[in-house]
């Protein structure tokens, strides 16, 4: 963490508990962050719509009119699918194949569901970025390294409080929230250490579900890839 973030341990009234604190001096400059995820979903969708633009372009399509209309189709439904096609109509015959067979929609026709789909989510947070998209002031710990050093008031109580009872807390980005509880069976006389925590702040879906911003980026970035790659392959195939 830099400067503006520590951890600080605190005992319980009873001396049978302590907890581990985070100390914020400074504010997450959540409002650029969410501005920056959303610049960076933007771009996602905006490269897939460009492939399809270009793909129309280089077969032969001149008409800015269909050119505008264009765009990357992500469907849920068969439905959708079909009311997309007289748009796609310029496209040829092995594109609409190739954008068919990454549609989400093909999960239901093989017996597998929309949750999580990360096509859907990307024109999920897309939309919303339009909008307000929310990021979380959260934390979801990632890696927590830490070698506490806790003296009990007498040996029993140290002896009844192994093997350690802790807990790891997703708490708010704020002055004050827990990261870590321990529950002891006998009463603490003080408690020191060494902490090494690794977090992330949250982006909430459209859908309310919390994820973690630079995991989901990095989910969206990679399926894109191969959304792309697939279409592009289906062109040298062609």
């Amino acid at each position: 963490m830099s400067t503006a973030y520590g951890v600080r341990a605190s005992i319980a009234e009873d001396r049978l508990s302590w907890e581990l604190r985070l100390q914020v001096s400074q504010s997450p400059p959540l409002a650029d962050w969410g501005f920056r995820f959303g610049e960076a979903v933007n771009h996602l969708r905006a490269a897939l719509d460009n492939l399809i633009v270009a793909i129309a372009r280089q077969s032969g399509v001149t008409d800015e009119k269909q050119i505008k209309g264009l765009m990357f189709p992500i469907c849920g439904t068969l439905k959708e699918w079909k009311s997309r096609q007289r748009a796609l109509s310029c496209l040829p015959d092995w594109c609409r194949e190739a954008l068919e067979q990454v549609q989400p929609f093909q999960r239901l026709e093989h017996g597998g569901t929309l949750d999580g789909d990360l096509l859907l989510v990307l024109r999920e947070l897309d939309n919303s970025t339009k909008h307000h998209l929310q990021v979380k002031p959260a934390l979801a710990p990632q890696t927590i390294r830490h070698t506490p050093a806790v003296e009990f008031e007498t040996e029993k109580g140290t002896a009844a409080s192994m093997p350690p009872d802790a807990e790891v807390v997703v708490g708010p980005f704020e002055d004050g929230a827990v990261l870590l509880r321990y529950r002891t069976k006998g009463r603490i006389k003080s408690v020191g250490g060494q902490y090494n925590i690794t977090a992330q702040v949250q982006a909430l879906s459209p859908d309310g579900r919390p994820h973690g911003v630079t995991d989901l980026l990095a989910a969206l970035w990679e399926y894109t890839r191969i959304v792309m790659g697939h279409v592009m392959g289906a062109a040298e195939q062609a």
